[in-house]
């Protein structure tokens, strides 16, 4: 009896919790001066929406924040932003006492110890966009183990969902929560995100990317985000990340419903892990290789396929010397390998 009593406390409180609007709280001590004009600058980059560009031609920079949901004009005729205008457009997010600092760290191994790299910021969120692409390209492995493939920019993980799961964490934080701040940890083996606050209500760890409907904590800030290419699909940012970690095979992201909710990403810890569709991660540009070549390295990287001159030219319908021809250019170039097995010659990766 005790615990359910306790169970229809908790969700009364979350859902009252929940019904707070943090966001779209006005701060009458801002004016349009409050205003980054950089920071501007890097929203109107990252728009997705035409329309919205075309405003910053006719429009009044106040009127266009408004629109955009980052603030009010008053009755005096006076802008103010709101607490997610702040939080994407202020000179200084502090003078609004909005808890955002981001702690960036790039530990050696596999434990929160010896630090190689570290980066704390207080920016607004495009900046903070860009000082999180700079610090996960200067900390992350690009390229890869095995001779032919050092010449391929390989990335260690897709930038895609590590992105989202970025992005996630300072859009869904809950900023009412005092003392805390969002935390990017890249180990050897994984990548770990943690952000203040539990999931909305109702959402669960279970049901994340199972129902497409969004469920935002912060109207206001994923409304700015939703703007731009940073957020485009809304209510499929999970599924597109496990989608993401899946191509790379990699395991699926691991989700933390605590204090803090955090998503772990498991890297490939050093070894060499191709992408299943190589044609979209990897760039061939210089190695001169034709549209055969490509395809049999997909079949060989995701179906573990191994081809001989003769089943090679039966897939592709072509003479068997123009198959040999084919093989021998991807051995030579190191992408393949090949082994003698009675008296056939067998490529495989």
């Amino acid at each position: 009896m005790l615990i359910e009593v306790k169970r229809v406390l908790r969700k009364f409180i979350d859902t009252k919790l929940e019904s707070t609007n943090f966001d779209s709280e006005i701060l009458l001590d801002s004016t349009i001066d409050d205003v980054d004009l950089e920071a501007v600058e890097l929203f109107k980059d990252a728009l997705k929406e035409p329309k919205i560009k075309d405003l910053f031609n006719v429009r009044e920079l106040n009127k266009i924040l408004e629109y955009v949901g980052a603030g009010k004009i008053d009755y005096t005729g006076t802008f103010h932003l709101n607490k997610a205008g702040a939080l994407f457009f202020a000179k200084d997010i502090g003078k609004f006492n909005i808890d955002h600092e981001i702690k960036m760290v790039r530990f050696n191994g596999i434990e929160a110890y010896d630090i190689i790299d570290k980066l704390f910021s207080h920016e607004s969120f495009f900046k903070l966009i860009n000082e999180f692409n700079n610090f996960f390209s200067r900390n992350t492995r690009l390229g890869g183990t095995v001779k032919g493939w050092e010449m391929l920019p390989l990335p260690e993980y897709p930038k895609e969902a590590v992105r989202e799961a970025f992005i996630n964490a300072i859009a869904h934080r809950d900023y009412t929560l005092t003392g805390g701040c969002i935390t990017f940890y890249i180990y050897d083996d994984r990548i770990e995100i943690a952000s203040p606050g539990k999931l909305p209500f109702p959402l669960t760890v279970e049901t994340l990317g199972v129902k497409i409907t969004p469920r935002h904590r912060n109207k206001n800030i994923c409304g700015i985000f939703e703007k731009t290419k940073y957020m485009e699909h809304i209510g499929t940012g999970i599924t597109r990340m496990r989608h993401e970690m899946d191509e790379f095979n990699l395991p699926e992201p691991e989700f933390i419903n605590d204090t803090y909710f955090q998503v772990i990403l498991r890297g490939p810890n050093g070894k060499l892990i191709l992408p299943k569709n190589l044609v979209k991660h990897v760039n061939f540009n210089g190695l001169k290789l034709n549209e055969r070549q490509i395809s049999a390295l997909e079949k060989m990287n995701i179906e573990k396929v191994e081809f001989t001159h003769k089943s090679y030219a039966k897939l592709f319908d072509i003479s068997l010397a123009t198959g040999k021809r084919d093989l021998l250019d991807l051995s030579k170039k190191d992408l393949i390998y090949k082994k003698k097995i009675k008296n056939a010659y067998v490529y495989y990766i």
